[in-house]
């Protein structure tokens, strides 16, 4: 799946429900990424920049999912499993649509199944002299990288003056 097929959230979901269901089952399987919107609101935040968020709705579609051999159930379950464990946006207040589930029955044995999940991820940058991405003189390339976290506070003022009494 290329990049502009899925952002990076969607992709690794995909690949953790394919372990969960199988490979006759994730046969039936589609994903697309839709209603993409993107912030602006850049942070340098050590070696990289975070140039801006993308928000999109993912939708996976299971075709002839078969509703009596795998109960349906627990795909619902490991989906919400996989968001509490990898989707951090989700509790950090970006305020994302809870997933939406649409099941449709195609016979005795199958049903169709759409799962619509709301994502953010942001879209990171490293500097690099032949990226592809131009932005403020300098080129750049898409790049996951290291953020750099303070691990002490040193000396600092809050610019308040003490008064005399």
């Amino acid at each position: 799946m290329a990049q502009y097929e899925a952002g990076d959230k969607l992709r690794e979901l995909k690949t953790f429900i394919a372990t969960c269901v199988g490979d006759e089952i994730v046969q039936n399987l589609t994903t697309q990424m839709k209603n993409t919107s993107l912030s602006l609101d850049s942070q340098f935040l050590g070696n990289g920049c975070q140039l801006l968020s993308m928000r999109y709705h993912a939708r996976l579609v299971f075709n002839n999912f078969p509703h009596l051999t795998y109960s349906p159930a627990v795909l619902f379950a490991n989906v919400g499993a996989w968001l509490m464990d990898h989707d951090s946006d989700r509790e950090s207040g970006a305020k994302l649509a809870s997933p939406m589930i649409e099941m449709t029955t195609v016979d005795d044995t199958h049903s169709t199944i759409i799962i619509d999940i709301e994502f953010e991820e942001p879209i990171s940058v490293t500097e690099d002299a032949a990226g592809p991405i131009y932005w403020r003189g300098k080129q750049w390339r898409i790049d996951a990288y290291e953020i750099w976290v303070a691990e002490t506070l040193g000396h600092f003022t809050t610019g308040l003056r003490e008064t005399g009494r």
